[in-house]
């Protein structure tokens, strides 16, 4: 990362009237990272570097009233677990008759956020103006930390664009993502500004607010419900009390994520907050819990009439259906109480299934309901690089090489080759999972559901030949297409014990995963509250488009969970979000804190 990296942007020009007005906007815009050392244990910096670097941008070559931009800034803490307070800062002029209006988010996780102006004409007083209308993703940030206006500055004055931040400083360096945007307003009158210009400089600054030796104290319950104060954050067996924990400014917010303490709206000198950590319960298994607090709801879809015509995205339900063992339970609607926390990650649960494990969804590292960093890696990926015959809609496929009169439905879909999707989710795992010792935590005989069966009266040759896969290349539709978008009966059993993918030491299923992971099912989706149309209004929302495991057609196509929440079909060869799907065995404990919001994203329940 270079530091104090300058970045010089921006001859505007803002047209005005009919176009026969100009004026010349000069915006000299410079960034300038930061490093100090300080000593003792304080909010600035003791043995530690803050690097601070990106791109202030004002404007493009013509700007109209309404113009907005978009700018990065990364905050790089190097060091050893220092505590670096520091903001950022604007120092300049603004000669216009007009505030600048300023956003300021930040992200833990660097994000692909989007802006587009558009130009438009309008019509005041008889005379033709234009002013351009702006939109971006940037909601998936959430709020802003700060926002507030450049005023009218005849002279060159400070304004701090951020309250105090914090960040705690790693030997391979830690970072913080902020994200700002800056709006030339439309008042009304587009000749004010005629002849103005506005000019400054954006710093990363060492903060002068000094931390309390206290900034944050830890306390944990006994075994007599008392507490005691401790020396570090309490392992996953405790929970962080919010009604408990205090801060001597009222403003400050405090979370936890992937074990660290958060602190916002920090803005005092001496802020200390005093964090309580409850001892949670524990019962014996997930099932038991939930039939314990949810009734099996009216409103779920008949098991003796499986159809299901319509999306749904009432009321969350916990509704019991049939796999290929027996029972299974499972959430549909707009569910909030079905958290889970496994692996230092947030999972949300699809189903209870009739062996009893527990079949979970990746949410990713936070509880946020939308956005990319519910899928993995906050990236897309294709389901397979080609497309070309019947076999590519495998999650594990066979022969595509042999000669022609060796080929047919058997070879194509056996399951020799690894899809692209698996090498990257048998790769996260073994990072994310494996690697910490957690796969004896999983179940691996529940498996996964790719169904390939053939539906023979709906292709383009009307009957299958199951001796012409990948040699005419037949225009076949699969198992999930029928049930999902003509018939609209899902269901959770696996027609065929080839497609249902499940480890080399399962007794069930095809036994050709060396990792217990796969992905959801297109009839889990339906069950769920996902049809063919927009449905924003249940729980597997995520206003982003993923895959499921199910085949529809060959051209070649998947179905996916689309951005409009509705289930959609796919070429593999596009790149779609990845929510790996995981089953945890039917005797795993959880503990979490007594209370009406079990289960729920503050409140998850949290594997022992």
């Amino acid at each position: 990362m270079k530091k104090n990296k300058r970045v010089i942007l921006l001859l505007s020009v803002l047209i005005l009237g009919i176009g026969v007005s100009l004026a010349y906007f000069v915006g000299k815009t410079i960034f300038k990272g930061t490093g100090a050392t300080t000593e003792g244990r304080t909010a600035t910096v003791n043995g530690s570097t803050l690097d601070i670097s990106g791109n202030i941008n004002f404007g493009d070559i013509d700007i109209y009233p309404g113009h907005q931009t978009l700018s990065k800034v990364t905050a790089t803490a190097t060091g050893n677990n220092e505590l670096i307070a520091y903001n950022l800062t604007w120092v300049g002029t603004n000669n216009l008759n007009t505030n600048l209006k300023y956003k300021v988010y930040v992200s833990d996780i660097e994000k692909e956020i989007e802006l587009t102006c558009e130009k438009k004409k309008k019509v005041v007083n008889g005379a033709q103006q234009l002013n351009e209308v702006c939109t971006s993703n940037i909601e998936e940030l959430g709020e802003p930390i700060n926002e507030g206006e450049i005023p009218k500055l005849t002279e060159e004055q400070t304004i701090k664009i951020t309250d105090t931040e914090f960040i705690t400083s790693k030997e391979e360096g830690a970072k913080k993502y902020y994200y700002i945007i800056v709006e030339y307003p439309d008042n009304g009158n587009q000749s004010i500004d005629i002849g103005n210009k506005f000019e400054g400089k954006v710093y990363g600054e060492i903060s002068n607010t000094k931390a309390d030796i206290n900034l944050v104290a830890f306390y944990k319950e006994t075994e007599e419900g008392k507490y005691e104060e401790v020396e570090e954050i309490p392992d996953n067996n405790y929970i962080l009390n919010q009604e408990e924990t205090k801060c001597n400014n009222e403003e400050v917010k405090v979370r936890i994520e992937n074990n660290e303490i958060i602190l916002s709206n920090v803005s005092k000198s001496g802020t200390a907050c005093y964090l309580y950590f409850s001892k949670p319960t524990a019962d014996k298994t997930l099932l038991t819990l939930n039939l314990k607090s949810n009734s099996i709801d009216e409103g779920c879809p008949s098991e003796v009439e499986p159809t299901i015509n319509l999306k749904y995205e009432g009321e969350g339900l916990l509704c019991k259906g049939k796999d290929n063992e027996g029972d299974t339970y499972y959430f549909r609607g707009n569910v909030t109480n079905n958290w889970i926390k496994f692996a230092d990650l947030y999972w949300r649960i699809i189903r209870i299934n009739s062996n009893g494990s527990i079949r979970l969804i990746y949410n990713g590292a936070t509880t946020k309901l939308s956005g990319v960093n519910t899928q993995l890696n906050n990236e897309t990926y294709e389901f397979n690089s080609k497309y070309e015959d019947n076999a590519y809609l495998g999650y594990m496929y066979g022969n595509v090489n042999q000669p022609k009169s060796e080929l047919g439905y058997n070879n194509t879909h056996s399951n020799i080759n690894d899809s692209e999707i698996k090498k990257i989710i048998d790769l996260w795992y073994k990072t994310a999972i494996d690697d910490k010792k957690l796969t004896s935590k999983l179940d691996i005989n529940a498996g996964f559901c790719g169904d390939r069966t053939p539906y023979d009266g709906y292709t383009s040759n009307s009957i299958i030949d199951k001796n012409n896969y990948g040699v005419e290349k037949t225009t076949t539709y699969y198992g999930g297409y029928i049930r999902v978008f003509q018939k609209h009966q899902p269901m959770f059993s696996c027609l065929q014990k080839n497609d249902l993918y499940t480890n080399k030491e399962a007794i069930t299923g095809n036994k050709s995963l060396i990792y217990p992971v796969g992905l959801i099912s297109a009839d889990e989706v339906m069950y769920a509250g996902g049809f063919g149309a927009n449905n924003d209004g249940y729980w597997l929302y995520t206003n982003q488009t993923y895959w499921t495991m199910s085949p529809s057609h060959y051209g070649a196509n998947m179905i996916t969970v689309s951005e409009n929440g509705a289930l959609w079909a796919a070429g593999i060869t596009y790149s779609f979000g990845v929510r790996p799907v995981i089953n945890l065995k039917a005797d795993t404990t959880f503990t979490f804190t007594d209370g009406e919001d079990i289960g729920t994203s503050s409140n998850p329940y949290i594997v022992q």
